[in-house]
């Protein structure tokens, strides 16, 4: 009977999202950007980059604005944000959208690297304000 509740109590562990009320990540997997051509040719038009893939759904009836989130990708905490200067809402109410950030670019993780441990630590958003 132990044994079924330690299993029971790490499950949600495997589980990595970050919610509020309003907003909330899910989905969350680091994948490299072509596995069959990085495995194939190596890493050729950049194939073998880890990329951070997750889903922002805004379970809101407002139109988010921007978000901000904290991630813990190894043992380093990295803030990823939307444009907060463009003019378009970024999300509408009650939408998703899938989000595609490279590693490389984002933290100049090296692609030789093993595949980094993520984890969502915080996650912030603005909405259009109602009349």
């Amino acid at each position: 009977m132990k044994f079924l509740i330690v299993i029971l109590f790490c499950l949600p562990l495997n589980l990595i999202k970050a919610e509020i009320e309003d907003i909330k990540i899910s989905k969350l997997i680091v994948l490299k950007r072509n596995k069959p051509s990085c495995n194939r040719l190596g890493n050729v038009y950049d194939a073998c980059q880890w990329m951070l893939k997750f889903t922002l759904n805004n379970n809101s009836n407002r139109d988010l604005k921007s978000f901000c989130a904290v991630i813990k990708i190894n043992n380093g905490k990295y803030e990823i944000c939307s444009n907060k200067k463009q003019k378009d809402n970024y999300l509408k109410a009650n939408k998703s959208k899938v989000i595609l950030n490279n590693l490389n670019i984002l933290i100049n993780y090296e692609n030789d690297k093993p595949k980094p441990m993520v984890k969502v630590l915080s996650l912030k958003g603005k909405f259009v304000k109602q009349n």
